[in-house]
């Protein structure tokens, strides 16, 4: 029997969500630009980014995290069908980031507490989640990598994805001398170095996806029975 020829690209839903992938850091970076740059006195250099949505448009940056949500688990569905030798790595591609999608819902329905304010009960949600993001974020660079390593087409990665899981760590020791400690004047600068690391991580990667995408398209399956 012969194996017909493959698919000349994969399905477009397919496409299409991965491209969730690379939309997902450029909004959320776009929308809390915007923020910052309308708020008088705001200084990314020393307030963090949580702060943004007590200013005059902080609404966008709750819509930032608002929309992250369901765009990072579109691209964890469409990562799950490209990432990944085995059935058992695709899964754990897909449950990375839906972890991920999940605290990017969090962060948007427990905004921080006003600089200054008594800590309320979503206040101490949201630096919860942020907890749990400091975690779970190396954690699941550290578990994709060893994914990376096990597929032949996605090998390359592994180590650049090794070496953001790393940084990732740095940049989690080093957040107590940010709040409280000699290098509190350089809080938000060194926040959002902390949360541009898996970000360009996540947009390099769904942009090779894409890419892989359009030039390795999955086989058809072969059907019993087909004609010579």
């Amino acid at each position: 029997m012969r194996e017909p020829a493959a698919l000349p690209r994969p399905a477009r839903w397919t496409r299409a969500i991965l491209a969730c992938g690379v939309i997902g850091p450029v909004v959320f970076w776009a929308l809390g630009a915007v923020v910052a740059a309308t708020w008088p006195g705001y200084d990314v250099m020393t307030d963090s980014i949580s702060s943004m949505v007590h200013a005059p448009l902080g609404w966008l940056q709750v819509l930032a995290f608002a929309i992250g949500a369901p765009l990072t688990l579109a691209w964890a569905v469409g990562a799950g069908r490209v990432i990944g030798a085995t059935p058992r790595d695709r899964t754990v591609v897909r449950a990375v980031f839906t972890v991920q999608a999940a605290i990017a819902l969090a962060f948007a329905l427990f905004p921080t507490d006003a600089t200054g304010a008594q800590q309320t009960l979503v206040g101490g949600l949201h630096l919860a989640t942020f907890f749990v993001y400091a975690v779970a974020t190396p954690v699941s660079l550290g578990l994709v990598g060893r994914v990376f390593g096990r597929d032949p087409a996605w090998r390359p990665a592994s180590r650049p994805t090794a070496a953001s899981a790393v940084l990732m760590v740095v940049a989690t020791l080093l957040v107590p001398v940010t709040l409280a400690g000699p290098l509190e004047a350089w809080l938000g600068l060194l926040e959002r170095i902390y949360v541009a690391i898996p970000g360009a991580w996540q947009l390099a990667v769904a942009l090779r996806a894409l890419r892989l995408a359009a030039t390795h398209p999955p086989p058809r399956p072969v059907t019993r029975g087909s004609p010579r």
